[in-house]
């Protein structure tokens, strides 16, 4: 929930004297109507008038709205004007103004982006509306974030495991999906490949609430031939004001995803092999994913008065999925099978987090203290068949088999084995945030305690871990500069983060064995400048990090019979930087630059035996590209708006775990838009993705010889209504 009041001081108020004089007047108006007359029936609740300030606010940094000046983290906020202008038709595309990640789509479903040489989506925490989108022993599915339905975005670096606990190792992303103000809007869009997206979004205000509902349907046929996807997303929300002093809200959210898989293209020095083209697709017919999740959450916010607050979430949510393919192709002279397999993921999980806020200020002091305590459970459950005798194939006809010619492609279908894995995690966390004048000093805590479990059908074997981990970090800004035309502070944080690795249990010489590994451990520093103009027409972002894995465990097959344990560990150290400007009614835009040189400090194997052999330390991390960079730039004139931008990602290797492994080249994507505002509530839209037709690797993540085609040149014509 994100409520601002309005206010007639003349001068520029910080997010916590908001907050304060919010508590305050809410707690005086209570008391006034207790003393009036005992026998007068209280007035009706109100909430407070909402309206976009002109100095936004972040609270995924810091759960508690905060000034993005003062924030002392590296923070990149996308709103949906920005990706509206851009003509922004993917995930992908709403983030290209982010800076420093990577972006790959796996098999025409998983979605992922990298950040900071760390390995995907798995080791960044991803919120839609304060609500963890988690997929136990994985990835968050960010697939199933419908993007029409996506209305601002918030992107923190580093650890952040200090305030959320597991799984936020590389940051947290946030996407909101309810607009900060009422109205609404409607948009179709037809595209090259089938494309045909249609979206309604609504807020409604009232004297005492607000009701939010969001549609999505999206169909793809995809580039690749056999590859489509569709996809259904709903989203209602709504918020009350039950008294003057407690606010209540719920949320519900539905994605349902059907996406046909497209296949990898195996790679020889970086570059497809026997001439494969984009639209070429060597999966077995019916390959596929489906997806379905489904969110409840309830939120509270009481305004105790004084200063004190206290917040509450909870959400129950529910994954289905059905993954059918996998499909493994190499350079020659192997000769390969298809790798099929099938597997239904039931995956369900409870969270509830609550916390207690106590906002004092002085003369020339203010602080906010926060104290949590969070509670989550999973639990999954799988079924997957065997398949033996799959056709086997060799490059560069990967259609016709070589052997095992008469079986189905898919091989010969066995019996089945379950699996049930459970999951429980116990939190205690304070944060503080102190300013004196034009310092700031934040500090937090956090304590998690979880418990893992996996049993499976065919052995009674089962794999059990429990453990702790603190997770500390504190961080400092100072407000050094403060002139006519803007102001400029430095900013230093020290983080820590960890995320539990996923039990398994793997067979050693014929035997069912546990297989636990220690949970990951990451420990960050950061130092950085940021400044923004008193009229909000420039900001910028400037900072110097370096993270460090000093916990890594891995485990990988050694044979066919045989997984081997290392702890891998990295570091990574860069420069991030990134800037937003309107310099005129008409010009603005924005850029960023990332270098950054990733590597494993150690990652010592070994035979069968348990001899050591290969050590791939000193290795650049797989998919970590040195130079990344994006430049973005508006034009307006009367009801006109072009906007066209660029982004580069450098050359990366394919994988870490080998002697030589390919290195990718790097890529440039240029895409552009036009706007025709036709009426005060008709737009028109038309762009170009991919302009130069740019046939290039995307960031696969999967440490293969092989790849996935990033998209062709694609176009675009959307229609938009407001109302």
């Amino acid at each position: 929930m994100h409520f601002t009041t309005t206010s007639r001081q003349t001068w520029p108020l910080r997010p916590w004297q908001v907050c304060l004089l919010t508590s305050c007047s809410l707690w005086a108006s209570s008391s006034a109507q207790t003393s009036t007359s005992s026998s007068a029936p209280p007035t009706g609740a109100t909430l407070p008038a909402v309206q976009v300030t002109s100095r936004p606010s972040i609270s995924t940094a810091t759960r508690l709205e905060a000034d993005p000046l003062r924030l002392p983290f590296a923070a990149t906020v996308v709103e949906r004007a920005q990706m509206d202008e851009a003509g922004a038709i993917t995930l992908e595309d709403q983030l290209r103004s982010v800076p420093g990640l990577q972006h790959g789509t796996q098999g025409n479903y998983y979605t992922r982006f990298e950040t900071r040489g760390l390995r995907d989506t798995q080791d960044v925490l991803v919120l839609i509306d304060g609500v963890p989108l988690r997929l136990l022993q994985g990835n968050a599915d960010v697939t199933l974030v419908a993007p029409e339905l996506v209305d601002r975005v918030e992107f923190i670096k580093g650890p952040t495991s200090a305030l959320y606990g597991k799984n936020a190792i590389g940051g947290v992303v946030q996407f909101f999906l309810k607009p900060e103000r009422a109205g609404g809007e409607a948009t179709a869009t037809l595209g090259r490949f089938g494309r045909t997206d249609a979206s309604l979004r609504q807020r409604w205000d009232f004297d005492r609430g607000n009701l939010f509902v969001g549609l999505a349907s999206n169909h793809w046929d995809g580039f690749q031939r056999g590859a489509g996807r569709t996809q259904q997303a709903a989203v209602i929300s709504g918020d009350w004001a039950l008294t003057p002093q407690w606010i209540t809200g719920a949320q519900y959210f539905d994605s349902d995803v059907n996406a046909y898989r497209g296949s990898i293209v195996p790679l020889q020095g970086g570059r497809p092999l026997f001439g494969i083209g984009w639209r070429d697709n060597f999966g077995i017919d019916g390959s596929r994913v489906t997806g379905h999740y489904q969110s409840l959450s309830w939120k509270n916010k009481v305004e105790w008065g004084n200063g004190f607050s206290l917040r509450h979430l909870s959400s129950l949510a529910r994954y289905d999925r059905l993954f059918a393919g996998g499909i493994t192709i190499v350079p020659p002279p192997a000769a390969v099978s298809r790798g099929y397999s099938e597997t239904q993921t039931d995956d369900s999980g409870m969270f509830h987090d609550l916390s207690l806020a106590y906002l004092s200020a002085g003369k020339s002091w203010a602080n906010e203290l926060q104290l949590g305590l969070n509670l989550e459970r999973g639990w999954q459950d799988q079924a997957s068949p065997s398949f033996s005798n799959a056709p086997t194939y060799r490059g560069p006809d990967y259609d016709t088999p070589v052997s095992n010619i008469g079986n189905d492609p898919r091989g010969i279908r066995g019996g089945v084995t379950g699996s049930r894995f459970d999951q429980e995690v116990r939190s205690v966390y304070v944060q503080d945030r102190l300013e004196w004048g034009d310092m700031g000093l934040t500090l937090g805590l956090r304590r998690d305690h979880f418990t893992q479990n996996l049993a499976r059908s065919d052995t009674p074997v089962q794999s059990y871990q429990s453990a702790s981990r603190t997770s500390p970090r504190i961080a400092a800004d100072w407000l050094w500069l403060r002139g006519a035309a803007g102001e400029h502070v430095l900013f230093a944080n020290w983080t820590e983060g960890f995320r539990p690795q996923a039990v398994a249990l793997n067979t050693r010489d014929g035997v069912v064995k546990p297989n636990i590994l220690r949970p990951e451990r990451t420990r960050s520093r950061e130092i950085g400048l940021k400044g923004r103009a008193l009229d909000a027409s420039w900001t910028y972002q400037l900072s110097v990090f370096e993270a460090r894995k000093i916990d890594g465990q891995r485990y990988y097959r050694n044979g066919p019979d045989s997984f081997i344990s290392t702890n891998a560990t990295s570091r990574v150290h860069g420069l991030e930087a990134q800037a937003q400007w309107r310099i005129s009614p008409r010009w603005g835009g924005w850029a960023h630059y990332t270098w950054q040189d990733a590597r494993l400090t150690d990652f010592q194997t070994y035979t069968n035996a348990g001899v050591p052999s290969a050590n791939y330390g000193g290795l650049r991390m797989r998919m970590s590209a040195h130079h990344i960079a994006g430049l973005g730039v508006t034009w307006r004139e009367g009801d006109w708006t072009v906007a066209a931008s660029a982004n580069s990602v450098g050359s990366r290797f394919l994988r870490d775990n080998t002697v030589n492994p390919q290195k990718l080249p790097g890529y440039v994507l240029v895409n552009a838009a036009t706007s025709w505002r036709a009426s005060a509530h008709w737009t028109v839209q038309a762009g170009v993705n991919n302009l130069t037709n740019r046939y290039y690797i995307g960031d696969d993540l999967s440490a293969q010889d092989a790849g996935n085609s990033g998209a062709p040149r694609t176009w675009f014509a959307r229609a938009r209504y407001q109302f």
